[in-house]
């Protein structure tokens, strides 16, 4: 029973998940802009708030623009790596771990590559391979981490038997 569950809760959370990253990546530039008061709040947060409010209105745009970018390229590389993860449960009963490993990296990049086109179609936004890039660097990473994990829960066990 266990072994039919697991990869069915897999395939509906890749599924959710991967509708989920379509939601963001809809947003126009305008809902984007909107989300600049919060990364305001953030720049106040890391500079201080008296030492941002020193700032020139031109360094502060250079503020956000810079918490921008790193939030969203941070976003990119850990919405990727949870859906390389959820791919990972969707193929638990794969044997050959190897395969399993790829099919995580290629999946996600396919899908990052999709979503890039759909944002083609999106006001204000334009498809980025730089984004690709991060979106499978963070399946990669997750699958990296996976492996460590599992290597790891492997040794354990191991050493639980020889003792």
């Amino acid at each position: 029973m266990k072994k039919k569950i697991v990869p069915i809760i897999g395939i509906i959370l890749t599924i959710v998940w991967m509708g989920v990253i379509f939601y963001f990546s809809a947003n126009n530039s305008g809902q984007i802009d909107n989300k600049k008061e919060v990364l305001v709040e953030v720049g106040k947060t890391i500079y201080g708030n008296e030492k941002f409010e020193t700032l020139k209105p031109s360094e502060q745009v250079i503020v956000v623009n810079h918490i921008s970018f790193y939030i969203s390229k941070i976003a990119h590389f850990l919405e990727y790596g949870v859906l390389s993860l959820f791919i990972f449960i969707a193929g638990i009963n794969l044997k050959k771990y190897n395969l399993r490993y790829v099919l995580c990296v290629i999946i996600s990049m396919l899908y990052a590559i999709s979503d890039e086109f759909h944002q083609k179609f999106t006001a204000g936004r334009s498809p980025r391979v730089l984004d690709v890039i991060y979106d499978t660097m963070g399946a990669l990473t997750m699958v990296l981490v996976i492996e460590f994990i599992i290597t790891i829960i492997y040794t354990i066990r191991i050493g639980k038997n020889n003792d």
